[in-house]
């Protein structure tokens, strides 16, 4: 039978009983005044977000089990971001969803005397304008994050990443919508990709990764020499040098990609759905290290190895004055295939 929204008002004295929500400002040691939100969705699923770090996604459980890595560095709050070549690791708390453009991604670089960071600037921005709001979808409550993040300076860039996290009660998905927008006088080239990552008890040997793969390129040749597992997820080894794979996924009719990620030992698992349209690119980052036990599945505007920003060749999309580009992806979180 099902259950009006005024029905369960009835029975509440707090919107807490259905749905939590929570916001706080973390202390201690390099995380100190990181602004946090956690949602609670009333059935299986609760989420970390980071508005102090681009409202990236750190931490999801589906069931009470963790579904995401976090590395040892922890959050850390935006104040120690560091572009000089590799630092951006000793920012990188990895966590279910980092964000990676909008100037730059891929491995660092100087142009016209700046240099440009490991994936770029954004997920090291924090938000401003955040906000949450509670409402109703059908007879079911819902919570809604927001916040926007500015990447800009002087002589240069001048765009905002507006996130928009959507929960619903007792649906075990999260609906993330960004709009990139060119707030210059010119166009402006951007880069944008979600480095979606996984981890125990979700990701362990066994773990089944299910997508339609047209295409597979290794990154370089260590990768090439275990080029036919790209696909099997295998018990932590040490050392582990991590193994980056390019993958063409297939499209439906409407220009949709999906992938899967399933646990069957555990009956759990992520079902990630987007514009294949919007987002063509798809890395696989493989990195199965004792204590280092993740794995990214990565889809963006570009390519991760082709020509950056500014330079001859990049295809980067371009955003003309006052012009924006909405991005949306589902995450749906399983108990079966």
């Amino acid at each position: 039978m099902s259950e009006t929204y005024q029905s369960r008002l009835e029975h509440v004295g707090d919107l807490d009983q259905l749905m939590s929500f929570k916001e706080a400002v973390l202390t201690g040691g390099f995380q100190k005044g990181v602004q946090v939100m956690e949602v609670s969705n009333g059935g299986n699923l609760s989420a970390t977000v980071l508005p102090g770090r681009c409202m990236d996604l750190y931490q999801v459980r589906y069931k009470g089990k963790n579904m995401n890595y976090l590395a040892p560095c922890g959050i850390v709050a935006p104040e120690y971001y560091d572009a000089s070549g590799l630092r951006w690791l000793r920012n990188f708390f990895v966590g279910m969803l980092t964000t990676c453009g909008l100037q730059h991604i891929g491995g660092p670089m100087m142009k016209d005397g700046e240099e440009l960071g490991l994936h770029g600037r954004i997920a090291n921005t924090p938000a401003e304008n955040v906000k949450y709001e509670r409402g109703v979808k059908g007879e079911n409550p819902t919570i809604t994050l927001e916040g926007t993040m500015r990447e800009a300076r002087i002589f240069g860039e001048n765009l905002t990443l507006h996130r928009k996290l959507e929960f619903e009660y007792e649906s075990d998905s999260i609906v993330m919508t960004d709009t990139i927008t060119n707030h210059g006088f010119g166009d402006r080239q951007f880069v944008y990709a979600l480095h979606l990552n996984y981890g125990y008890p979700l990701l362990e040997e066994g773990t089944k990764m299910i997508f339609d793969s047209l295409e597979t390129v290794p990154r370089e040749e260590h990768a090439a020499k275990y080029a036919d597992t790209w696909k099997q997820i295998e018990a932590p080894d040490y050392p582990y040098p991590e193994r980056c794979y390019f993958h063409k996924i297939r499209r439906d009719e409407n220009g949709m990609a999906q992938y899967t990620l399933f646990n069957e030992k555990r009956s759990i698992g992520v079902n990630i759905q987007y514009s294949g349209n919007d987002l063509p690119y798809f890395c696989e980052w493989k990195m199965l290290g004792k204590g280092e036990y993740v794995l990214g599945l990565e889809p963006m505007n570009t390519f991760l190895d082709g020509p950056k920003v500014g330079e001859d060749g990049c295809e980067a999309p371009v955003l003309a004055p006052g012009e924006s580009k909405v991005y949306t992806v589902r995450m749906n979180f399983i108990d079966k295939l």
